[in-house]
């Protein structure tokens, strides 16, 4: 879409008139079409050459000419959700035009949340899974909150009829398991088969911006238990 706007467009030539006139050194235009391209919004940001910034509002033709060609973007791909413009005109350098839609914001979140996560492969091996079998079989807290607002907590439990779950734990009392295991034994299998990377990624694997957000690690089992791992 960046087609849509040119060095020779009307309002890219209208901006850069505003910081020759004005002896800026950065004249920036935001602007955005929200709610279904409802409701535009734009904002000028005047950068003086002391550096000082002041803000001001895109006059009605070029606003008009801004809105049309939004409307145009949004009418092209309305799955695409709220869309932001941006245009930076600088005084020794050629402006630059950056469009951005929902979609794609959520795309570049997920890239950058997969690039920055680090979460450690090992097992934990059947030593530990034993030992937090053990605390689960006293009863212990084996918690981690979730959603602090709505009381919804991750957890690791032992039930009455002997089998072993995992699943979540909420305020009321209530417990819905994500995962059983029949036996002592076989919850021992499967939490010694996990590690840090395998608990952050299982719930949310496609999306890298929920990985490790309440869920289990090495270190929580190690202080639960009270020993290295």
């Amino acid at each position: 879409m960046s087609s849509l706007l040119t060095e020779d467009s009307d309002v890219v030539r209208w901006l850069r008139a505003e910081l020759k006139a004005r002896g800026l050194t950065r004249l920036e235009l935001s602007a955005s079409l929200k709610h279904q391209g409802t409701l535009h919004d734009d904002t000028l940001i005047f950068t003086a050459p002391d550096g000082v910034l002041t803000f001001g509002s895109l006059p009605e033709a070029p606003r008009a000419q801004v809105q049309e060609l939004m409307r145009r973007y949004h009418a092209s791909a309305p799955g695409l959700g709220d869309i932001a413009l941006s245009i930076v005109c600088d005084a020794h350098a050629a402006p630059r035009v950056q469009w951005m839609d929902e979609v794609r914001r959520q795309q570049d979140a997920k890239e950058r949340a997969r690039a920055e996560a680090h979460f450690d492969s090992r097992h934990y091996g059947r030593a530990l899974a034993q030992r937090v079998a053990e605390l689960m079989d006293a009863g212990a807290d084996l918690s981690i909150t979730v959603d602090p607002r709505d009381g919804v907590s991750r957890a690791l439990w032992r039930s009455g009829d002997g089998t072993y779950a995992q699943g979540l734990r909420y305020i009321q009392g209530d417990a819905q398991a994500k995962q059983t295991f029949a036996s002592r034994d076989e919850f021992i299998r499967w939490l010694g088969d996990q590690s840090d990377e395998s608990l952050a990624k299982a719930e949310f694997p496609d999306d890298p911006r929920m990985w490790g957000l309440g869920t289990f690690n090495r270190a929580y089992f190690a202080r639960k238990t009270g020993r290295r791992s």
